[in-house]
């Protein structure tokens, strides 16, 4: 058997069809569908499993996007779908679409919702059918491998090139359904692009990796998918503690800037309220105060911004009713207390217990509504503040809607009692009416409003009352932020608590796109990394296989050869040799050659011609200098001569280097004898034909003989036998 010295390693035991890498190989892999047949069942099933693995990594992306907020890197869904096209062909598109479809965030059980769905899912789908049917075009499909110096071209055509279809389609859509602010769409379009490149680049050759293949030298990959999963592990590890370091310090910044704040506009709120209270003295200390006096008095607080009006709304019982009428129809000639329609119009006020109408009021000039014999009392919300209010004592706050075009007011209603009040159980019947501040949120809250805005913070306060409501007054946090900050005041009968959350805007932009920078740059790398190893890796198969099967095939053809095939190094130690050769070293030494021996170590037994071993050194040594050398020697074996034709010849390493030299003897004792044979036939030939020219016979049955010895040697006959006798 044909042994060889250095071992043949098998890098890996593959059975299967090798990859093809030129560029044959790579049109007949575009050409031929993948190895994994889709029927209608399988179809189902397969698209089934996408969508739920669309939707599993959607929400496992969502919960690091907010974790992390729009510094997250990565979108793994981006990178699902492109390998699933890549694997399975472009049949499951339909659970690409129904995958990203339900993950939609903004999916709703409305039309906006579900067209919002629809628009996201179509560009989901468009985008991973254009980044396979580019990659496609770099991929070996049968080893689901890159080919080798296509790389690049594989990561950016299927990431950063085919990821700007999603993100202009999702972001163009939310913005004209109205779910997106225009100032926000090139963020979002960007913060988009950047998650799904880098989903794509790092997600998509991980599940390639992942895939069970049998093709050869595809199935040891295991060891690529460490520097994927640890990049992967590593860019989300690193955004989140980012996103902790930016909370962290914005919330710094939120404590040094928290005092100013409230100080500005929250803490000051009672002393903007406090005016009203003095109007309440004023009523108290008055035995009557008229029209002029009150818009004199009140002309200071109705003309700051926050106030909309001030009212002043005696108590009339039901039997002075007809008496107040009277008297306030001197200056107003139409005045009777009043409720409103359906349409906001005044009408005539049923008849009660008592009633508490406008009687004088601080109107903002050009106002469309005029309160004046307006009773408060006919609306439930506010007859029951004014009822608190004679129980307690104190002033109490409510929103109401005080117009169809001023909704959602504050309203504050004083009580003004006779002053010995508070001696008397009765307090219903000493309260001598109301001192009634109409206040605008917006332009109460405004200076806190821009404050915040401009710190890139959010706020929201928030009233409580005695008996334990609960009711928004300004402003909202988001849902998924909790408060950073809080402070509470009392402002009449509700306690205000005003709370402040660190916004995501208020992280510093230039950390937040440095960071998506590089988790994009270091995605690439890695994945090219990795990519180009395996693809190297499985060509390294193929050229290994080569060599193997073509030494297969050599050994084959040697150890079926009747001639001595030896080889040696440069050092003449024995690297491999043949059968026969084998057989001959235990005729000649009577001993089994072994790898590693000296060619020329072991003297022949008793009884060989030394002239065989006599030169082989020598002739070795030419061919280790680049010289091929033939010669002829003779060997007494078993008491027979033999005659052996020896060539020698340096081997090449695929550098041009000598790196040792090859043997061949061949016996060609039968052919000498033959050729010993034919020339002592033609010796006798000639003979004859001097001593008997005339005898034709014997001369053409010795021309058949010469001719029967040369067919016998391998040799075209020399003579004419043919026999012309008539």
């Amino acid at each position: 058997m044909f042994t060889d010295y250095r071992p043949l390693t098998r890098y890996f035991a593959m059975d299967a069809t090798k990859p093809q890498m030129g560029n044959q190989g790579r049109e007949s892999s575009l050409n031929h569908p993948l190895p994994t047949p889709i029927q209608s069942l399988q179809w189902v099933g397969f698209n089934a499993a996408v969508a739920l693995l669309y939707f599993i990594t959607a929400k496992a992306s969502l919960l690091i996007y907010l974790s992390a907020g729009p510094a997250s890197p990565i979108w793994l869904p981006a990178g699902l779908t492109v390998a699933a096209l890549l694997i399975g062909g472009r049949r499951l598109w339909p659970g690409v679409f129904l995958g990203a479809f339900l993950s939609d965030p903004m999916l709703t059980p409305t039309a906006a919702g579900a067209i919002a769905a629809s628009g996201y899912a179509a560009g989901v789908t468009v985008q991973a059918l254009l980044g396979a049917t580019l990659a496609r075009a770099y991929l070996d499909r049968q080893a689901l491998s890159v080919i080798p110096g296509r790389e690049w071209h594989f990561l950016f055509s299927a990431g950063p090139l085919a990821c700007l279809i999603s993100p202009t389609i999702g972001a163009s859509s939310r913005y004209l359904l109205g779910m997106l602010p225009a100032e926000n769409v090139a963020q979002q379009w960007l913060v988009w692009w950047a998650g799904d490149s880098i989903g794509v680049v790092l997600f998509a050759p991980l599940v390639l990796l992942l895939w069970p293949n049998s093709q050869p030298g595809a199935r040891p990959r295991y060891r690529f998918l460490l520097p994927l999963l640890m990049t992967t592990i590593l860019l989300v590890s690193g955004s989140l503690t980012l996103s902790r370091l930016e909370l962290a310090e914005a919330e710094a910044n939120l404590s040094r800037q928290v005092k100013t704040l409230t100080d500005l506009s929250f803490r000051t709120l009672n002393e903007k309220i406090l005016p009203l209270h003095a109007i309440e003295s004023f009523f108290s200390a008055s035995e009557q105060v008229t029209e002029e006096e009150f818009l004199r008095f009140s002309s200071h607080i109705s003309n700051q911004p926050h106030f909309v009006r001030v009212d002043w709304a005696p108590r009339v019982a039901a039997n002075q009713r007809q008496v107040f009428e009277t008297g306030m129809r001197k200056q107003h000639t139409e005045f009777a207390i009043s409720t409103v329609d359906k349409d906001w119009q005044k009408i005539s006020a049923p008849a009660g217990d008592d009633y508490y109408p406008v009687k004088f009021s601080a109107l903002p000039e050009g106002a469309a509504f005029n309160p004046l014999g307006l009773d408060h009392g006919q609306f439930d919300d506010r007859r029951r503040a004014i009822n608190t209010a004679i129980r307690s004592g104190e002033a109490t706050a409510r929103i109401v809607d005080l117009h169809p075009s001023l909704t959602g007011v504050l309203v504050l209603f004083i009580p003004v009692f006779e002053p010995a009040a508070e001696a008397l159980s009765n307090r219903k019947g000493s309260v001598m009416g109301f001192v009634i501040g109409i206040i605008d949120f917006r332009q109460l809250f405004l200076p806190l409003d821009l404050a915040v805005r401009a710190n890139q913070l959010h706020y929201q306060v928030t009233g409580f009352s005695n008996s334990g409501s609960k009711t928004l007054i300004a402003g909202a946090l988001p849902t998924d932020t909790p408060p950073g900050w809080s402070h509470s005041i009392r402002v009449a009968d509700q306690i205000w608590q005003l709370e402040m959350a660190v916004g995501k805007d208020a992280i510093s932009h230039a950390v937040r796109w440095s960071f998506i920078g590089f988790s994009l740059v270091a995605g690439l790398l890695v994945s090219f990394a990795v990519l180009s190893s395996r693809a190297y890796q499985l060509v390294n198969y193929q050229h290994h296989q080569a060599m193997h099967n073509n030494r297969e095939l050599l050994n084959a053809i040697i150890e079926s050869a009747g001639d001595q095939v030896v080889a040696v190094d440069t050092e003449f130690k024995l690297t491999a040799f043949n059968p026969a050769y084998a057989e001959f070293v235990q005729q000649v030494f009577e001993i089994t050659p072994e790898v590693g021996q000296l060619i020329d170590s072991v003297q022949p037994k008793v009884g060989v011609d030394m002239e065989y071993a006599s030169d082989i050194r020598s002739n070795i040594k030419k061919a280790l200098a680049g010289t091929s050398v033939k010669t002829s020697k003779k060997v007494t074996l078993a008491g027979q001569v033999r005659v052996f034709e020896v060539s020698y010849n340096p081997i090449f390493s695929t550098d041009g280097i000598i790196i040792g030299a090859t043997r061949i003897a061949r016996d060609v004792t039968s052919q000498r004898e033959l050729e010993a044979g034919l020339k002592r036939r033609l010796d006798e030939l000639r003979r004859w034909q001097k001593a008997t020219l005339g005898r034709e016979s014997r001369t053409l049955e010795l021309k058949r003989e010469v001719n029967q010895l040369l067919l016998r040697m391998g040799k075209a006959p020399r003579y004419d036998d043919r026999d012309e006798t008539p």
